[in-house]
């Protein structure tokens, strides 16, 4: 499966060059910054990498591996998954006396993009039925959108998901149009990769089988031995690896917290003592108490001047990741459908966490949105030209759950633009039945506001991301 075929040669060779000249810009860029030893590798290269709110602990996990890098909940088995970059990175160490990291994570990106992009041109010919042109056109398409063109470069875990995704949709869809059951070995590997990387893409495998396999999938057996069993093992990874790795860090960093906020309440109490007009320690401790709320408020009004998060729908467990205050329309109108696409070239990659980047910014020019409203209207008119499509409602109930979760939960909405490469194959897929069905005149219009769409995401973002990084 992962041959590439003689029709694929030049899409691969394409896809090669331009993902590694992607890769070579973000390894010139950190390289000399990142290949020291002897140092606290994870903090450097959290205070280093910056390109938007993308997370270098890739390069961390390949300079020193541990599993509590990630997070083990979130991501189970990618610390595993990331052990032979690890193994190859301290072979080069070993040989050069420079910490390769920075060079070997943007060989797993090249490689996860460049199959990426391969298993995408597969879909859209072999799946949807496209001609070699407009999946060439497709394909132009969506590297084009901001986020995806960042995914490939960067040392995330999007990458990773988005080649699997890619991997699952086409394996997926092939059964689909031979009748092929999913075997349930075929379930519990997918599953594995996809939900080790990240946990709620899990649910997407599952997705799958319920259209491949329709009501085959509630079998005792294969519920047991395909959804149940899995499910329950990789919680119980990511539970045990969270117990050893991750909890002694957590209550360590407590303690210390507690101590040093105690710390600064003992030396408040001793300022305060040594300049009030009483020696009663009830009145001093009233006069401490009424400084520490004046500065908690301080710090609330300085929280929501500009906040990073909105207040989540509960404090416990993964409610305590979920957002119920941040305006939706403005975030799929700026974030979902706007940074995700078009760069904001006023906040150009600033992450909302380190910066001062405020979760909702709009774009200077009334010309972005009509932009973003020309891909709006050209993915609703591929709905409607895809409805007959099982293929395309079981990649459109994978979108469907991640607007649920980031939309309707508000999980990551904060910053819901670097997760693009999990939900946004959807809008060319969409395109793509409204390609295959659009002839005559029509036909020619939507092509050639692709063509349009595509040569203006390609030049505006990659000059922006290029003039960022050079």
């Amino acid at each position: 499966m992962f041959k590439i075929k003689p029709t694929e040669r030049l899409v691969a060779v394409v896809a090669f060059v331009v993902i590694a000249t992607l890769n070579a810009l973000v390894v010139a860029q950190y390289f000399p910054q990142l290949s020291a030893l002897g140092v606290n590798y994870h903090d450097m290269a959290r205070d280093t990498f910056h390109m938007s709110g993308f997370d270098a602990w890739s390069y961390s996990v390949v300079s020193e591996w541990s599993g509590w890098q990630y997070n083990i909940i979130r991501h189970p088995l990618l610390a595993i998954f990331m052990y032979v970059p690890y193994l190859i990175n301290q072979a080069l160490i070993w040989l050069t006396g420079v910490n390769c990291a920075v060079i070997v994570v943007a060989v797993v990106e090249v490689f996860f993009g460049f199959y990426g992009t391969v298993f995408f041109f597969r879909i859209m010919r072999e799946i949807v039925g496209l001609t070699r042109s407009d999946a060439w056109l497709l394909m132009a398409f969506f590297y084009s959108m901001a986020y995806i063109m960042l995914t490939v470069m960067v040392p995330d875990h999007f990458n990773l998901t988005l080649c699997m995704m890619m991997v699952v949709l086409y394996v997926a869809g092939r059964q689909l149009q031979t009748g092929a059951a999913m075997k349930i070995w075929q379930t519990v590997v997918m599953f594995f990769l996809m939900a080790g990387v990240s946990l709620n893409n899990g649910v997407k495998v599952f997705l799958s089988a319920l259209f491949v396999n329709g009501r085959r999938l509630f079998r005792w057996r294969y519920m047991l031995l395909a959804i149940a069993l899995p499910s329950a093992l990789i919680w119980g990874v990511a539970k045990l690896e969270h117990h050893t790795w991750a909890e002694p860090l957590e209550i360590a960093a407590k303690a210390k917290l507690k101590a040093q906020d105690k710390a600064f309440r003992d030396s408040l109490y001793r300022a305060y003592a040594d300049t009030a007009t009483t020696h009663d320690p009830r009145l001093i401790q009233q006069g401490v108490n009424k400084i520490l709320r004046r500065l908690a408020q301080e710090k609330y009004r300085r929280n929501h001047a500009n906040p990073k998060i909105g207040d989540p729908m509960s404090k416990k467990g993964f409610m305590a990741w979920t957002d119920r205050s941040t305006d939706r329309w403005a975030s799929i109108v700026e974030n979902l459908f706007g940074e995700s696409i078009q760069l904001h070239r006023n906040v150009l990659l600033q992450d909302i966490l380190k910066d001062n980047r405020p979760m909702i910014v709009p774009y200077d020019h009334w010309g972005y949105y009509c932009v973003e409203a020309l891909v709006a209207l050209l993915f609703a008119a591929g709905i409607w030209a895809s409805r007959r499509s099982r293929f395309f409602w079981m990649a459109f109930s994978w979108f469907a759950f991640d607007m649920f979760v980031h939309i309707v939960l508000g999980f990551g909405i904060n910053e819901v633009y670097i997760m693009t490469a999990q939900w946004a194959f959807i809008i060319p897929l969409a395109m793509a039945y409204l390609l295959r069905s659009a002839h005559g005149r029509m036909g020619v219009a939507v092509r050639a506001v692709t063509i349009m769409l595509a040569l203006w995401l390609w030049i505006y973002n990659g000059s922006l991301i290029v003039g960022y990084l050079t």
